[in-house]
């Protein structure tokens, strides 16, 4: 029977539906009306008489809900559009940023600048004639004046958040600057911020031990505001990082989730991954939400910084500089770098010069060498690798990104596998030289390789793990195609999905999008983006502290 009394603003017919549930993909059709999905028929007879202007022919094509990253750094290139089209040309409609610990707000006012320049190789700068948010809330209300294709949210970051008050110094915290931490804690939720994210391998959080997480996380005790937490260690020292963690949100009574999961070195793939998982199980059982995410790739990306030891980075740049410039910490680096620890990530023993890769370099002595790894770069200018690094350290003032090759595929698909497991990007933005191939795509990549080429997942796990499940973790209403659901969506045929983007050429833009919409309107058609400026901040519940 026609539904002639229903108006729409666009129908979606001859798809099969992927709701984002996990269920069987059925043929069907899509209703769209003032931003919201308004009917899902499932079958596609019986549709309301429409112009044909208001018609979206899928032709047999997959229609899924809008894809959702919960893990980019896109902080700065939130505000300067930089990133909206590559983002809806792989079909993601929402992104969260401020991830690691690692937020462009909120940074007080007395450290603002240290911080901006610290993050500068994860979040690059930013915006020409844009100031660091002192607050949340003021980076929240300058998100809103832009006009993106893209829903986005914000973390708060609790590095970010410490560096805040005390800077880069070591040391425990008075009471005092406790009471600050607490604060910003407490007005970056109320103003928005959809969890805290922590980054506990990074400076200055590498100053808290668990005692000190609980301590300044106290304001989220018997909530359920997740926490994301990039953990201190994931090589030779994850399970004992792994049990902190798991440690904190149980004193705490608050859900955790594990940033970018992985178990980097080759002595620690295979059984470990198991073993956390295990982990997880024990924790669930204690009465631990806990779950996590990964990206689709074997090599990472942050700051070449984070191959030093804590005791190396305390302080902030100008400290790492001066050390970095004495012989005599030179030395002591070396013999600290040369073996195993299970203290810090020692990603220099974990993965080798020969898989640690500059990707980002600004001078004009180190800038030809962007995208070589450090064990090319020092052969090339006849250097000890360990000289090497910290040379272009010290003359890049620390602002460089690096690649480093460091994961097992097997690991991942086991990973990914798993029922509490989403995808994402953790894609970031350093300014110049060569980004991650992960920022222009990791989301089609999962559906090109391991669905449709390997066929290691069925379309329905996939997309779940790229929408419902991301959306669940951090209570947004956005990842299922139902009635009265935010209209984000994507038209697609399997077949035709590319992903261009490799580690020699990482900014070509994926391929095969029929339709994009986002809030209901059309941001990408047969390839081609338009931005009508109809993406939302997404915020978090009003009251969530309460």
């Amino acid at each position: 029977m026609a539904m002639v009394e229903k108006m729409f603003d666009y129908v979606i017919k001859n798809g099969l539906i992927i709701n984002g549930k996990r269920e069987k993909a059925f043929p069907g059709a899509v209703g769209v009306k003032d931003g919201k999905i308004a009917e899902v028929f499932h079958f596609s007879e019986g549709l309301p008489e429409l112009s044909e202007n208001r018609i979206l022919d899928a032709k047999g094509g997959y229609v899924t809900p809008g894809f959702i990253d919960i893990h980019r750094h896109g902080d700065w290139e939130a505000l300067r559009n930089g990133d909206d089209e590559l983002l809806n040309r792989q079909g993601l409609t929402t992104v969260v940023n401020g991830n690691c610990g690692l937020s462009v707000a909120p940074t007080g006012e007395k450290y603002r600048e240290e911080i901006t320049d610290f993050l500068g190789s994860v979040t690059g700068k930013p915006p020409e004639g844009t100031q660091p948010s002192a607050t949340m809330a003021e980076y929240l209300a300058a998100l809103k004046n832009t006009k993106r294709s893209v829903n986005t949210g914000m973390l708060a970051g609790n590095g970010t958040i410490r560096a805040g008050v005390k800077g880069y110094e070591s040391g425990r915290l008075c009471k005092k600057e406790l009471q600050a931490i607490w604060k910003a804690l407490e007005e970056s939720l109320e103003a928005g911020a959809l969890g805290v994210s922590l980054g506990i391998a990074y400076a200055p959080e590498f100053e808290y031990d668990q005692e000190g997480l609980v301590e300044a996380l106290q304001p989220l005790k018997n909530t359920d505001i997740p926490i994301t937490v990039h953990v201190r260690n994931e090589g030779d020292g994850i399970i004992p990082a792994m049990k902190e963690i798991i440690a904190v949100a149980k004193s705490l009574h608050i859900p955790l989730h594990v940033s970018h999961l992985k178990c980097i070195g080759k002595k620690n793939w295979g059984e470990r991954p198991g073993e956390i998982l295990r982990l997880f199980d024990e924790a669930a059982a204690d009465g631990v939400k806990v779950d996590f995410d990964l990206y689709p790739y074997l090599t990472g990306s942050t700051q070449l910084v984070h191959v030093l030891p804590p005791e190396c980075q305390q302080g902030g740049t100008e400290a790492i500089l001066t050390r970095l410039s004495d012989p005599a910490w030179r030395k002591k680096l070396t013999e600290i770098l040369s073996r195993p620890s299970d203290e810090f990530e020692n990603i220099v023993e974990l993965a080798g010069f020969e898989k640690i890769y500059a990707s980002t370099l600004h001078t004009k002595e180190y800038g030809p060498f962007a995208g070589q790894s450090i064990a090319e770069i020092a052969e090339r200018l006849g250097r000890d690798p360990y000289d090497a690094l910290y040379d272009i350290l010290f003359a890049e003032k620390c602002q460089v990104t690096m690649l480093d090759t460091i994961a097992s595929e097997e690991d991942m698909l086991y990973f990914l596998s798993d029922e509490r497991a989403n995808l994402i990007s953790d894609a970031i933005y350093p300014a110049g030289g060569k980004y991650h191939p992960r920022v222009c795509g990791a989301f089609p990549k999962l559906l090109v390789d391991y669905v449709r080429e390997k066929k290691v997942f069925s379309i329905e796990d996939a997309i779940y793990k790229m929408t419902a499940k991301p959306a669940h973790v951090l209570h947004m209403e956005r990842g299922i195609l139902d009635v009265g659901m935010p209209a984000d969506i994507n038209v697609f045929h399997l077949e035709k999905l590319a992903v261009p983007a490799d580690f020699d050429h990482p900014d070509r833009l994926c391929t095969g999008f029929d339709y994009v919409m986002v809030n209901g309107q059309i941001v990408v058609e047969q390839d081609i983006w338009r931005n009508p400026g109809c993406g939302q901040v997404i915020q978090g519940q009003e009251g969530s502290l309460t």
